[in-house]
């Protein structure tokens, strides 16, 4: 396969005899099948043998890859034999891209798990496993509880053991002094989870999860924020175009808008999922189970547009980059991005930027429209009406109907 990319036999013997040489050829074929141009290949290739020379150098081998070293390593390059020169973009994403193949193939263990970094402390990788494999908590839910955890380790230092009440709760609070109420609810789930986690091993003290604090708020509080049918309008009409760029976009943010998909709903939806016969969209969404909503017709037309340019493989996803390699994104926050951007491109303002806020609009109009609590319930997949019920304060118009006028205050 590397003779489609290189002629000189010199190159093709140079590039297969390194230490990177066996996996050299499916590295490339899977650069042509991601649809990388054969500028960019060759200077992909280029990188792995870099990369194979420097581990060998040190002793190092290719399960375990340590590319926070090699990209130390390339500021001062000088190596004769794998032609690497000094640090640049090709050599960094070519590098990247040829561990991740490496994974995919199960000869790297560094990133079998989503986000896993080899340099991450040892405590917060076998978290992240046991978060996969005991509670079977979705890729978002591993990276807010390692991320609070990593936190948790850098403030108190990497032994758990010396760790006391006092510590947790003034990290806590020092950390919490810096950030929304939203985030620092999330924090005290990560951080008990983390605590509880250690305790259960025996490498902390027994209910230390207890010197988190509790965070005071008041559920369903505030308003929903949502955008108006005007700025609806706005957002799809800033995606106008034939590209493959603005036709994914407007597909996107229709999904959002009028269906009132979450964001990691739309990152897993597949082109096979839309049933074209019974006019029906299967959605798999939190809790791992499916349904299947009812898919309007504006939304199908530029569902249709994607479909018809998707390979035909089952696997198309709806929402993908445009530029090579072709592939979904890995989360909802690449969809949040095109929201994101959909949003200043449309001269739109607002406090709630991501794709969330499209989802509440779904909710807000469908109230407005005189649907019921519970049909609405049942389209956003709510488990409880209760949590739909917050909506209903978004209808200003009805409210009034039934305001009661505020009685006097008696002398």
């Amino acid at each position: 396969m590397l003779e489609t990319y290189f002629a000189a036999p010199k190159t093709l013997e140079r590039l297969r005899a390194g230490p990177s040489g066996p996996y050299m050829d499916g590295y490339a074929a899977s650069l042509k099948r991601d649809g990388y141009r054969a500028a960019t290949a060759v200077r992909y290739l280029r990188a792995p043998a870099h990369l194979g020379h420097f581990l060998q150098g040190r002793g190092g081998t290719l399960a375990n890859i340590d590319l926070s070293a090699f990209f130390q390593h390339l500021r001062t390059c000088r190596c004769p034999r794998s032609k690497g020169g000094r640090r640049n973009h090709h050599t960094s994403f070519g590098a990247k891209r040829y561990r991740d193949y490496l994974v995919q193939i199960g000869v790297c263990r560094c990133g079998v798990m989503p986000e896993i970094r080899c340099a991450d402390p040892a405590l917060v990788v076998d978290f992240r496993w046991w978060l996969q494999k005991h509670r079977g908590a979705a890729e978002p839910t591993v990276r807010l509880y390692s991320g609070g955890a990593t936190e948790l380790l850098l403030a108190l230092g990497d032994n758990p053991t010396r760790w006391n009440a006092e510590g947790v709760r003034a990290h806590f609070l020092e950390r919490t002094a810096r950030c929304g109420v939203g985030t620092a609810e999330k924090l005290v789930t990560s951080l008990r989870a983390f605590l509880r986690y250690l305790s259960v091993h025996g490498w902390c003290r027994a209910d230390l999860d207890q010197a988190v604090p509790a965070f005071t708020s008041w559920r369903l509080a505030d308003l929903p924020k949502y955008l108006t049918a005007e700025q609806v309008d706005r957002l799809i009409a800033g995606c106008d175009g034939r590209s493959p760029e603005r036709r994914r976009d407007r597909a996107i943010i229709m999904l959002l808008a009028r269906l009132g998909l979450r964001a990691g709903d739309v990152a897993r939806l597949r082109i096979a999922d839309i049933e074209w016969e019974t006019g029906t969209l299967r959605v798999a969404g939190k809790g791992r189970y499916q349904v299947r909503l009812p898919l309007p017709q504006d939304v199908g037309d530029e569902s249709s547009t994607i479909s018809s340019a998707a390979p035909g493989s089952a696997t198309a996803t709806t929402s993908s980059f445009e530029t090579a390699p072709f592939r979904s994104f890995a989360h909802g926050d690449g969809v949040s991005s095109v929201v994101k951007r959909a949003m200043k491109r449309a001269g739109i303002v607002t406090p709630a930027k991501g794709a969330h806020v499209l989802r509440h609009t779904a909710a807000t109009e469908m109230l407005r429209h005189g649907v019921p609590l519970d049909r609405i319930a049942l389209v956003l997949r709510h488990r409880g009406v209760d949590t739909t019920a917050y909506y209903a304060k978004a209808d200003v118009n009805s409210l009034k109907q039934i305001a009661q006028p505020w009685p006097e205050a008696l002398p």
